[in-house]
């Protein structure tokens, strides 16, 4: 009797495996199978969740201990009532890939949810709405807007629960006409598009004054993606400002670069909201401008005219208004707030000192003087990291030392403000690009997995398969793995 092994890879808990018995027949009369032979096989979870995986949005409820709500590249939304010791899966049936996660701050158990994450790399899913829970993630309502695909922010009335706008990215392969800033008054039951540019420009950030609802920032952003190459900016880019609810839209210039923009991400300060944080992906006549590196470029033989070039830049700054976005000025140099702009746009103030900013990139950037100049995350005295390239960021209001940053490794948890940080290794959002197995009985799989190396787990394991039964061979972004058929001990991966 031979065995017929099948490795499924869904994006919501990594890894999942049945396993079948056939006996062999002659060659000739072997019978296709279908999914109906497939379909009594049960499935087990095998995970794993060591090195976790890619978070896109984070919101919390205060409180002792936290209520965290985590949203996912790849996994789902995922929420932890004992302030991240343990995680439940609380969105699967609707969508895996999350852009936008806003607790209601008048009613705690009311969690909007954008699908559809905006950090646009090549290997990005899509959504396939806005939902609302009521009851904390028991069940969930579909609220619209299904062919927006990317969700980027929610906004949330503070004083009128049923306001609510949303800020839809749009597609990344093609146009349409579903993306922009949309408003509804009736707590999702009708939507109004409220601030749209074209087909090609969609809604990057939004950020709304604490003390004054009615005032919001939009960075809308054009963009498209190819197989081949990644567009981002253009002359329907720009940052807009409305001072009556969403009504009226004007473009915010003063003091901000002339000509073509990329994307824009945007921040007020909690704690002054005068005070308003920007970054800002310049271009030059489409390119970018700064600091280069390498570039390649060619010429279409059937039509020398199209010219293509792929440029390696750092090209973000960062500008500050004092005065409700008026008028701007760059802050500082830079410093570490360069980096990727299409993929690192997210800034978010200290709830309390207006002064301290904190820069997702591929090493987070933290500012205690405006902007003026950047640091990264201090060493920490017990030699623990914080894995690179990082998304969401949320501080408690009530204690601006208590961070969770979501990064493309997972969740972290810092009580000191940055100091040091705790790594979650209870969610199993592994993401990966290939899977194989051996001829080992139990056999083990083999992937790897998006910017979290190349891992070996075993199949079954006494008590179930747990993390400690997964084992990292290879470093980098992971892609195929494979086993010397003729001898285990030989395995060949890659990597980036």
């Amino acid at each position: 009797m031979s065995t017929l092994r099948f490795a499924f890879v869904p994006a919501s808990i990594g890894l999942l495996a049945v396993a079948g018995f056939a006996t062999p027949r002659p060659m000739a009369a072997q019978i296709p199978i279908t999914s109906a032979d497939l379909g009594g096989l049960p499935a087990r979870a095998i995970g794993p969740a060591v090195m976790s995986g890619r978070i896109a949005a984070i919101d919390a409820v205060p409180g002792d201990p936290l209520t965290i709500y985590v949203g996912a590249a790849g996994g789902g939304v995922w929420k932890s009532t004992n302030a991240g010791t343990t995680f439940e899966p609380v969105f699967d049936e609707h969508s895996q890939s999350i852009g936008a996660i806003a607790i209601d701050p008048s009613e705690p158990r009311t969690v909007w949810v954008g699908t559809g994450e905006t950090w646009t790399r090549n290997s990005v899913s899509i959504g396939t709405g806005l939902y609302r829970t009521l009851d904390g993630g028991e069940t969930w309502q579909f609220m619209g807007l299904g062919d927006s695909e990317r969700i980027a922010r929610i906004a949330i009335d503070p004083n009128d629960p049923q306001t609510v706008f949303v800020c839809a990215t749009g597609h990344l392969w093609n146009a349409n006409e579903e993306r922009g800033v949309f408003r509804t008054h009736d707590g999702g039951e009708t939507w109004d598009k409220v601030l749209y540019v074209d087909e090609d420009t969609g809604c990057a950030d939004l950020a709304m004054d604490p003390h004054a609802p009615t005032i919001l920032y939009a960075g809308m952003w054009q963009f498209r993606r190819w197989p081949w190459f990644f567009d981002s900016g253009g002359p329907g880019s720009g940052l807009y400002r409305s001072t009556d609810g969403g009504d009226t839209w004007e473009e915010l210039t003063n003091g901000l670069p002339e000509g073509e923009k990329g994307r824009i991400g945007v921040a007020v300060a909690p704690s002054r909201p005068n005070v308003v944080y920007a970054v800002w992906e310049e271009l030059t006549n489409g390119l970018p401008e700064g600091e280069k590196g390498r570039i390649g470029v060619a010429v279409a033989p059937s039509r020398p005219n199209v010219v293509y070039a792929v440029v390696e830049a750092d090209s973000t700054a960062m500008y500050r208004s004092d005065d409700l976005g008026s008028s701007w000025v760059e802050a500082g140099s830079g410093g570490r707030v360069r980096g990727r702009p299409f993929y690192y746009a997210h800034i978010v103030v200290d709830p309390t000192d207006h002064e301290r900013i904190y820069k997702m990139a591929t090493s987070i950037g933290i500012s205690s003087d405006g902007g003026e100049t950047f640091g990264g995350i201090p060493s920490s005295p017990l030699g623990a990291t914080v894995h690179s390239d990082h998304h969401a960021l949320w501080i408690n209001p009530d204690n601006p030392s208590e961070l969770l940053l979501g990064t493309d490794g997972g969740l972290y948890i810092s009580q000191d403000r940055a100091g040091t940080w705790r790594h979650v290794r209870a969610l199993p959002l592994s993401q990966f690009y290939e899977v194989s197995f051996d001829m080992e009985w139990p056999y083990n799989l083999y992937g790897g997995l998006q910017d979290n190396g190349t891992w070996m787990g075993a199949s079954r394991s006494r008590g179930g398969v747990r993390s400690r039964d997964w084992r990292n061979i290879f470093a980098g972004d992971g892609f195929h793995a494979f086993v010397d058929p003729g001898d285990p001990e030989y395995v060949y991966v890659e990597s980036q």
